[in-house]
């Protein structure tokens, strides 16, 4: 199946709504039926013609966005497969309810990255804004499986309510990393902010070396750092992303248990 090529024409005047763009949606319509497939443009819908050059993409069925995206929105939203990859910046809620695929953008992303995200792979070359792998608003449950990797900053209350899924940053996350979490691996490997793991119930935040923290929040215990098989294993699980997490397994660590105001199982690991 060859896939597409969509070029931005130019910003839009008003915020534009991506959901139901999908390689899967796009496979095997014609050059014509996808210039008419309509998208959210404010309170109306446009065709997707109206903001895009559309021409034909690889043989491998790759959807390709040119151009900066920062004003489009759910770039990826529930998708369940195939390949998108954003030569550019995207908007808010990118990745959404993502169940597979691969998802992969060169620039950055905007607020609530991956909220809720099942499965499938997503990749962020620069930063995201606050809220992402977490909730939506009015949700109880935050990322619940996949793969989000970060290889720039993250905004605050990064993977707040996470349920499954792994979810690294390569640089530095904002104020209240990994807040109400309830499972699953979040990594961090440039610092964090104020208040990591408040609420956390259940998981593993794990904070590569160097990776600074104002203080290590009084509501969880050390526990020293014998665990050498489950360690072993989740330090190498983590080195496949590279980057400061390429050399984890042979390093020493130091685990604090908690959040214990939320009778927290969970645990901070700060990899020496």
């Amino acid at each position: 199946m060859s896939g597409w090529r969509l070029v931005l024409r130019a910003p839009p005047a008003l915020r534009v709504d991506l959901r139901g763009i999908t390689p899967a949606a796009l496979g095997g319509l014609s050059a014509a039926a996808v210039e008419r497939l309509p998208v959210g443009h404010g309170n109306a819908h446009a065709a997707l013609a109206e903001f895009f050059y559309v021409g034909a993409g690889g043989a491998d069925g790759t959807l390709d966005f040119e151009g900066d995206l920062s004003r489009f929105d759910r770039m990826g939203w529930q998708m369940a497969e195939g390949r998108i990859r954003v030569e550019g910046h995207v908007g808010h809620h990118a990745g959404g309810g993502m169940r597979g695929g691969d998802l992969w953008v060169e620039g950055h992303a905007g607020l609530l990255a991956a909220s809720e995200m099942v499965g499938g792979t997503f990749t962020v070359e620069g930063n995201v804004g606050d809220h992402a792998a977490g909730a939506l608003p009015g949700s109880m449950d935050g990322m619940r499986g996949g793969t989000l990797v970060v290889k720039g900053n993250a905004g605050a209350r990064f993977a707040d309510r996470m349920r499954r899924g792994t979810a690294l940053v390569h640089g530095t996350a904002g104020d209240f990393l990994a807040s109400r979490m309830v499972a699953g691996t979040v990594a961090v490997g440039a610092g964090v902010g104020a208040h990591p793991g408040f609420g956390m119930r259940r998981g593993s935040l794990v904070l590569a070396p160097g990776a600074a923290m104002p203080a290590m929040p009084p509501t969880f215990v050390h526990a020293g750092g014998d665990v050498p098989v489950f360690w072993q294993l989740l330090a190498r699980e983590l080195a496949r992303h590279g980057g400061p997490f390429a050399a984890l397994a042979g390093r020493r660590i130091a685990r604090h248990l908690g959040d214990l105001a939320a009778d927290g199982r969970g645990e901070i690991i700060q990899v020496m």
